[in-house]
């Protein structure tokens, strides 16, 4: 499976919606989400609907981690991931097939 991976968009927007799932098997996948390096939700467990939470951006950069914190009971840890911008437009839509402990970076720069 993938290490990780990291990318980058850049916005206007005052908040981003950061929503995640299960996009294979619902088996018990967690990610742990933190954002420039504080953790927001320790134990996200991730069901096959999407649920998440509002990120207000900061000027300059705003860095979420993924972390798996387990690959559930057919793994690996299969996350997806989608953003939208304060308007509602979906900004960002990824899956990662994450190993225990690996990490996705996704990186917001507020204009």
């Amino acid at each position: 499976g993938l290490v990780g991976s990291e990318m980058c968009i850049r916005d206007r927007s005052s908040y981003v919606n950061i929503l995640c799932r299960d996009f294979e098997y619902v088996d018990g996948d967690r990610v742990r989400i933190s954002v420039n390096d504080s953790i927001v939700i320790y134990n996200l467990y991730l069901e096959s609907s999407f649920s998440g939470f509002k990120l207000p951006l900061s000027k300059g950069f705003n860095k979420i981690d993924f972390t798996a914190l387990n690959q559930g009971s057919s793994g690996p840890n299969t996350a997806e991931l989608r953003v939208f911008d304060d308007s509602n437009s979906l900004i960002s839509s990824n899956q990662w097939n994450l190993s225990t402990g690996a990490k996705a970076t996704f990186i917001v720069v507020k204009k």
